[in-house]
């Protein structure tokens, strides 16, 4: 029994250290804002080690591969009607609050979104909201930095429901329908998937 109970730790152990490798796993955990960086800083003395920088630096270059080869929010090129003066009183609401949200959570354009991100201390999310939901809310102070923070942890942590869906649009195609088209067959499977989970009944 022991032997077998030091193989396992032995697997464990070797898979644990290959998360550490991975930029999107540790991607994940720094774009999660309840965690940030703080899972890298020593406890005591609040910095980073080599090893904690370097991981940081792994997450770097992820952002930066991202951010360059992506465009902005499409929330930036809402553009204001021409106004003679700075007055704001002849703007449509819809306009005002955009200005508004600008002025107020738009950061230095000479700052990075991720070294902003990163410089903040995590924050406490309501028992109702999600990460990605927090993050669909940052349109304006985080435009590219939130599309990457959303794609990464929409990944699911384990590989068992993408295998099921696979299992299940095989079951879903017999060998008398093989001319279902990709994009029905997903549509299919997301459908199946939010009826299951109930997604559907929070848009009634």
């Amino acid at each position: 029994m022991i032997p077998r109970l030091l193989r396992m730790k032995e697997k464990f152990d070797k898979y644990l250290a290959k998360l550490d490798q991975s930029p999107y796993y540790l991607a994940a955990q720094i774009l999660n804002p309840q965690c940030r960086t703080s899972f890298l800083k020593d406890k005591e003395t609040g910095g980073m080690n080599h090893e904690q920088r370097k991981k940081l630096m792994i997450v770097r270059k992820l952002w930066e591969r991202f951010r360059d080869t992506n465009s902005a929010s499409p929330y930036d090129k809402i553009s204001e009607p021409a106004s003679k003066s700075d007055d704001t009183t002849s703007l449509p609401a819809f306009y005002r609050t955009l200005r508004k949200n600008k002025e107020e959570r738009t950061r230095p354009s000479s700052e990075d979104e991720f070294e902003s991100y990163i410089k903040d201390s995590p924050i406490n999310l309501p028992e109702d909201q999600t990460s990605v939901q927090w993050w669909a809310q940052q349109t304006i102070q985080y435009p590219r930095l939130l599309k990457l923070a959303i794609q990464v942890l929409s990944i699911p942590g384990m590989s068992d429901k993408p295998e099921r869906v696979f299992s299940g649009a095989r079951r879903r195609v017999p060998w008398d329908r093989t001319k279902t088209t990709a994009r029905s067959l997903e549509q299919t499977e997301c459908l199946t998937d939010w009826l299951k989970n109930k997604i559907l009944d929070t848009l009634e």
